[in-house]
């Protein structure tokens, strides 16, 4: 059938010719849909606010010959004071970055849409720390993509790591232990508070993760992505 309706969020927008936009869409369903949204730059368009970054939204989709089109949207969520402060924006804008290297035409990411939708409502309406949502977010993405890090053991002598720190990796894949690690640089470091958020939020989610630790290794997470994604992510 050339309409189709589906749940989406938008992750990218480009100006297009005088009044058009050219939308990616992140959808459950359909997974990275590039759409054409029709005058939607004129003042008085019902497409305006369906064009704006991370609206949430239920798109109706006109495949024509060429391209996809957006025929109408319903906004369930404009995630308006994201637009309000800068900081926010930023981090909001690496989440989409992230999911945007990942996600594939015609193939579903369920997980990562709620994710993403979550980590959003999160930073635009909840009282949690900003680098806490986005340290959290990177976390669980980089789980859902097949590069969970291993938290609970040295990954170069096995051994079993307990309430002590140790450094993370991307090239091995999780934690080296501090007597595995002289050759380590000590930027790669996660304290021992550090590494127990981690563990309480990969299995129990940020909301009962419990104290948060003196700094977060947001940083490092973000570092760890971009060598799994083999891709630059977005500085904070």
């Amino acid at each position: 059938m050339p309409y189709r309706t589906t749940q989406a969020l938008v992750l990218q927008r480009s100006d297009y010719r005088e009044n058009d936009r050219i939308l990616t869409l992140f959808s459950p369903q359909l997974g990275r849909v590039d759409a054409l949204c029709r005058g939607c730059r004129k003042p008085k368009s019902p497409l305006m606010a369906a064009s704006e970054l991370f609206t949430l939204g239920e798109y109706v989709l006109f495949t024509g010959k060429s391209k996809e089109m957006v025929q109408s949207c319903g906004v369930v969520e404009a995630f308006y004071p994201l637009r309000l402060d800068y900081e926010r924006l930023t981090h909001a804008a690496l989440m989409a970055t992230a999911c945007l290297r990942v996600i594939q035409p015609e193939e579903q990411a369920g997980h990562l849409f709620i994710l993403l939708a979550r980590s959003l409502r999160r930073l635009a309406f909840e009282d949690l720390p900003i680098q806490a949502v986005t340290t959290a977010f990177l976390l669980h993405f980089v789980t859902l993509t097949g590069y969970k890090p291993r938290l609970n053991h040295c990954a170069r002598c096995g051994r079993a790591l307990g309430e002590e720190g140790a450094y993370l990796l991307a090239q091995e894949d999780g934690l080296c232990c501090l007597s595995c690690g002289k050759d380590v640089p000590r930027h790669s470091w996660l304290s021992d508070s550090q590494l127990s958020w981690l563990r309480q939020v990969l299995v129990r989610g940020i909301d009962k993760a419990g104290e948060l630790p003196d700094s977060l290794p947001l940083e490092l997470l973000r570092q760890y992505a971009q060598a799994k994604l083999e891709t630059r992510l977005p500085g904070l």
